[in-house]
């Protein structure tokens, strides 16, 4: 007889897979049966052979490379388990032909239980290694052979709250880690300032209760929705919802200001394998959430000029164990892009600050329920107040690094990265 095929169009494989499950419960006890069908034309006797059984539990997958159609990008989830999203194939643009050049795409997938680490053009992740958002040089049969990029999936080696591992990385090594308030898993890397800096944007949303013990000093309970009469206190973050308006607060004012707000970026992801679907405007997974100061900095960072002006909130969202970076000229944003950089803010700056590990993206900024200047503009925000009413971040756009000095105000949304230590 022969073998039992792997699928109906591989009649020749000599294994079947009997079983395949994909977050069994623990402790889960299988039971299945097996026969050989032999052939009715086969002599009567006794026959013997040897069938092995294999058990493979959390299998990290080598996938066969996809070939991509001439003069296309082509963008890969690197998994036989379900991704949510679905990434197309990315036509550059005439001038960035020219060059020989392109701007990847920032990456629609989510894998749960998986951090995002950028683009491999290998399924080993061997060879080439980009940024979500980086600015690459084509290959030089481009115009022939396409390029297939694949995704680069992390498991956690660890919880992010308190963890002490990051001085057994080496400059530019990447793990991930799991935040424990959310289960949510982000690739975090060793970068050239000799710090251990999330390399994903936060997506910490509202499902998550903050308290002391797994939120870096936050200040509670947070308000949720500014009302006099009717107050909602909660120790959860606010989507962007008051008494008066469903959309992001645009007054600036300590009605605005003083009370947590986000807006969820991350749960529509787009599906339909078409390059035509990917849009700046869209909501995508790398983009990650945006909250204004008050939420970045866990309700310390009011309006008004509470603690003076230049200073650093004492908590933040970021989980425990970790912090916001600081602005101005001596703070931490100031100082990561100083080396990576050598002092430069000009284009090249910003186009090392989007490579691999680096990994910052343009998700451009919120104001008046808009995300806007998605594709030549991005602000992160640090754990420094400028002054009374703005505080201080990180900006760059197509042509210039602003380090940590830039001032926006503090309703408006911006994105978060945090970094390993108090």
């Amino acid at each position: 007889y022969s073998g039992l095929p792997l699928d109906n169009n591989d009649e020749g494989a000599t294994g079947k897979q009997l079983i395949s499950t994909i977050n069994p419960a623990d402790n889960r006890t299988l039971q299945f049966k097996i026969a050989a069908k032999a052939s009715s034309s086969q002599a009567a006797g006794t026959y013997q052979n040897t069938i092995n059984f294999y058990a493979v539990a959390n299998p990290d997958p080598t996938l066969e490379p996809v070939s991509c159609p001439a003069g296309k990008i082509c963008y890969n989830a690197n998994s036989l388990t379900p991704v949510q999203g679905e990434m197309g194939q990315q036509t550059p643009t005439s001038s960035e032909l020219y060059y020989n050049t392109a701007t990847l795409w920032a990456s629609n997938f989510k894998r749960d239980g998986y951090g995002f680490a950028g683009w491999a053009d290998s399924t080993t992740y061997n060879g080439l290694r980009y940024g979500p958002q980086q600015s690459i040089n084509l290959p030089n049969n481009f115009s022939t052979n396409g390029y297939s990029l694949y995704a680069i999936w992390i498991k956690p080696a660890s919880d992010m709250q308190n963890w002490t591992g990051c001085s057994s990385l080496a400059q530019g090594e990447v793990t991930a880690l799991k935040d424990s308030r959310d289960n949510d898993v982000y690739a975090v890397a060793k970068l050239v300032d000799g710090k251990c800096w999330m390399i994903e944007n936060l997506r910490l949303d509202d499902s998550a209760t903050l308290t002391s013990a797994n939120t870096h000093n936050p200040s509670l309970p947070l308000t949720n929705i500014y009302d006099d009469i009717n107050p909602t206190v909660s120790n959860h973050l606010s989507p962007t919802i008051n008494p008066t308006q469903t959309a992001w607060c645009n007054i600036n004012s300590s009605a605005c200001d003083d009370q947590s707000m986000l807006a969820t970026n991350n749960t529509t992801l787009f599906t339909n394998n078409n390059a035509t679907n990917y849009s700046t405007a869209s909501d995508v997974y790398s983009y990650g959430n945006y909250y204004n100061w008050y939420s970045a900095t866990a309700g310390h960072g009011k309006y008004g000029n509470n603690y003076g002006d230049n200073y650093n909130a004492p908590g933040d969202i970021c989980p425990a164990g970790w912090h916001l970076p600081t602005g101005l000229s001596s703070g931490e944003y100031y100082t990561l892009n100083n080396i990576i950089n050598n002092n430069i803010t000009d284009y090249n700056a910003v186009k090392k600050l989007r490579s691999y590990p680096n990994n910052y993206i343009y998700n451009g900024s919120l104001y008046n329920s808009s995300i806007s200047n998605r594709n030549n503009h991005s602000l992160y925000w640090s754990a420094t107040g400028c002054h009374s009413n703005n505080g201080c971040t990180l900006s760059f756009s197509e042509s210039h690094v602003y380090a940590g000095g830039y001032g926006s105000n503090k309703y408006y949304g911006h994105t978060i990265r945090c970094i390993a230590g108090t």
